[in-house]
């Protein structure tokens, strides 16, 4: 008996010894803002918050800081329905984009992150290399937008028939949006699994990053993975997506004062995305690229390019006061039948976006910008149309 709790006492210790050197953390990893949240496109409302709990450097394998992860996100957003509720075909120009089809929800995440960094990178003092598996849990509460509550109208209440009746006390579901059936509760639980390569290098007390950094994301929510309760949410959620993400940033040219501040600094950098995206039920937080005037469009395949030349400088003030801007130049390409549809037809849609944002960074918290730019599109509903923006925002 004696050497049986000895045995276990002995595990235990073996166990626990890596658990006790490592680090716990918690941080506020960052804040979400919304530029049409109430008032249109001249405020940035802040709507959502990232914060992340863990402990890293578990010391469970040499030369691999091993972290256990507790990510959590929480707030407001923002949609639009750009399908017909009952077909899931993209709306006639007439239609789309009217109030009656926007809606908010509040949602909160926590992932369960397992993740495993290797390989030093003596330029960046950190790893090349991140593996990450995780399980996600999400809960979303849909509710008719702030814009239709300030007017007094209602989420689809012009689609349907009995205009006394709106969607959120109406038992029926519509093709089109899977996740606010009913009552609009969803609850979506997921696995992911991600690799990340890191060789952005950015100098401390600088602005501008130079590097190549890329991530791809695999994403497995079917519907036997707890996403179709119909006891306890009206909502159905079955879904596959893989995401890529590649930016690379040279630095073209620096200046410095004595002091290190920046006098001016050019910088050419570069971001492609790629989102594959389909399932029998898509909830519409799953589609995470924006097209402009659009928003997001529901189809199965996107590949978006992004191409800024900045300007930073010069620093005043301080060393985190500084002003920037960049000319930007965007493109992509959509296709595919849209998702949560039947019987629609084959989408293809491509545009082109030029423009100019000017950004006031003050004390490294007060953040000031303007955007203007043009879009040049095949989509029959939005052609070509100038588009603008100003925001502030706090940002620590």
């Amino acid at each position: 008996m004696k050497r049986k709790i000895a045995e276990l006492l002995l595990l235990f210790l073996t166990i626990s010894t890596p658990l006790c050197a490592a680090t716990s953390f918690s941080v506020l990893a960052g804040m979400g803002y919304m530029s049409n949240f109430a008032f249109g496109n001249i405020t940035n409302f802040p709507a959502s918050a990232h914060i992340q709990q863990g402990a890293s450097d578990m010391g469970w394998f040499d030369d691999v800081d091993t972290t256990l992860l507790m990510d959590i996100s929480f707030g407001l957003a923002q949609r639009r329905l750009i399908q017909d509720p009952a077909t899931g075909a993209y709306l006639p120009s007439s239609e789309i984009g009217s109030w009656q089809y926007d809606y908010s929800t509040f949602y909160s995440q926590t992932s369960y992150v397992f993740r495993n960094a290797m390989y030093d990178n003596r330029k960046t003092e950190s790893k090349y290399l991140t593996l990450d598996a995780a399980l996600n849990v999400r809960f979303e509460q849909a509710f008719d937008s702030f814009g239709n509550i300030r007017s007094g109208r209602g989420f689809l209440q012009d689609y349907l028939e009995d205009s006394s009746t709106t969607y959120w006390n109406a038992k029926e579901s519509f093709i089109a949006a899977p996740d606010i059936a009913g009552q609009a509760y969803m609850l979506a639980t997921s696995l992911s699994f991600s690799a990340t390569w890191n060789d952005m290098y950015q100098e401390s007390k600088t602005y501008y990053r130079e590097g190549l950094s890329a991530t791809g994301t695999l994403t497995l929510a079917p519907w036997f993975l707890a996403n179709r309760l119909p006891k306890l949410f009206d909502t159905s959620v079955d879904y596959y997506s893989l995401n890529a993400d590649v930016t690379w940033a040279k630095v073209l040219y620096n200046k410095e004062d004595w002091k290190r501040w920046n006098i001016v600094s050019v910088v050419l950098e570069n971001r492609a995305f790629v989102q594959v995206l389909f399932g029998a039920d898509v909830p519409k937080f799953a589609d995470t690229i924006s097209y402009p005037g659009i928003g997001n469009t529901s189809l199965p395949l996107i590949i978006q390019d992004q191409l800024k030349l900045y300007v930073y400088g010069p620093n005043f003030l301080s060393d985190n006061t500084i002003p920037y801007g960049y000319v930007f130049l965007n493109t992509g390409l959509a296709t595919g039948r849209p998702n949560n549809s039947s019987g629609a037809s084959w989408e293809n849609l491509a545009y082109l976006e030029i423009g100019l944002n000017v950004h006031l960074e003050v004390l490294g918290a007060l953040h000031l910008s303007a955007q203007v730019s043009y879009v040049f599109s095949n989509m029959d509903t939005y052609g070509s149309f100038f588009d603008w923006n100003v925001g502030a925002y706090f940002s620590l």
